[in-house]
């Protein structure tokens, strides 16, 4: 299942919707989705019994909440959709609120940047702008979703970094050459530039670029863009490549040292144990190869040097070696290809900060572009 995407405008913002799966079976394209994102709009069911199921009883609420988090989205709004199923009550959306309000804090969102909007997709009440019913407005004065979403902060965009386009889709174009579409993190992109595909070290020559199917000169950092590629086969490409700068290449290794959470494990996580690595739109094996050390999640300050196991809730540095090479840079030098999630039998178990990149040797760029 695909992450579905549109767009809208509000009063000041262009806006990019990323519609995440909510099903359990299709956490690894919620990741996708929310690496991609800014902000994010949790949506729960207020209907008397669904929403215990989606947040007390093993359902997703929880797991979604804690992945975005994750993934370093800071700003949040909780839309308390179908309160007209419970007849617009105060003491319902308030219990939401307080519950929910509640383990925001505690996995980690700020207080500030935490909001709840009451509302009702199946009506639209609420949403774009502000309710006139009457069982809503005798206790309920706040914004509409709409008005929520205007007011969410913009994150700055590092267009003076070296380019990084993160391949989440590749597909024929119309004409000659093929397509690659993705999030443009940071740098900037124009046509005729000449890009290095990594990790096949590989270099191609930029033909068109679009957004929303409106064919532009440059694109800038936080762009969804597709751009056409010429005089490069597209057997040599797949999702998670990454388009780079080819003065300032992104760095691809299968071994890299991490700063770990452990979020929740059955089994104790021992040298060897085998996860599923999500890094943005790249889901690859990987085995965890040592354990450094345990730290202090807070402080990081070295608990245990060599510990035997990991459990519920430790933080500890580690080394994870993939099954082949895979874009990766220092979480404090770029942090969308420095942040990941490690998943087990369905399970996200832990998150992770890139904190050392184990390089064996660089190769020469291969040229294939035409001059």
């Amino acid at each position: 299942m695909d992450v579905g995407q549109s767009k809208f405008e509000t009063n000041t913002k262009i806006v990019t919707l990323l519609d995440a799966p909510g099903h359990k079976d299709f956490i690894p394209n919620m990741i996708t989705g929310a690496a991609q994102a800014d902000v994010a709009l949790l949506v729960v069911d207020s209907t008397r019994g669904e929403f215990e199921t989606g947040f007390e009883s093993g359902g997703q609420t929880r797991e979604h909440a804690l992945l975005v988090r994750s993934l370093g989205v800071n700003q949040i709004c909780v839309v308390v959709n179908k309160l007209d199923t419970v007849s617009w009550s105060e003491e319902r959306f308030l219990e939401i609120q307080n519950k929910l309000g509640s383990f925001l804090k505690q996995a980690g969102f700020k207080e500030r940047d935490i909001s709840f909007v009451p509302c009702s997709g199946l009506s639209g009440e609420n949403l774009t702008q502000k309710s006139k019913l009457p069982e809503l407005n005798k206790w309920y004065n706040g914004p509409s979703l709409l008005e929520v979403i205007d007011k969410f902060n913009c994150p700055e965009r590092p267009v003076s970094k070296p380019l990084r386009l993160l391949v989440n889709d590749i597909y024929k174009g119309t004409g000659s050459g093929f397509c690659v579409s993705g999030r443009i993190e940071t740098g900037l992109l124009q046509i005729g530039d000449k890009v290095l595909v990594q990790p096949q070290n590989e270099s191609a020559l930029i033909k068109a670029i679009t957004i929303d199917d409106l064919s532009t000169q440059t694109a800038y950092a936080g762009d969804f863009v597709s751009a056409t590629l010429s005089n490069y086969d597209q057997d040599n490409i797949s999702i998670g490549s990454v388009l780079c700068d080819t003065t300032s290449p992104v760095p691809s290794s299968s071994k890299f040292e991490a700063r770990v959470v452990i979020f929740n494990t059955i089994i104790p996580i021992t040298k060897g144990y085998s996860v599923v690595l999500h890094l943005h739109c790249i889901t690859e094996q990987a085995i965890i190869t040592k354990l450094i050390s345990q730290v202090n999640k807070n402080t990081g300050e070295v608990i245990k040097k060599k510990p035997r196991c990991l459990l519920k809730n430790n933080s500890a540095v580690v080394v994870i070696e993939t099954s082949k090479p895979i874009c990766i840079e220092l979480y404090r030098e770029m942090k969308e290809l420095g942040r990941f999630m490690l998943r087990v039998g369905g399970v996200t178990i832990a998150a992770g900060l890139i904190t050392k990149v184990f390089i064996k040797h660089i190769n020469t760029i291969k040229l294939s572009y035409n001059k």
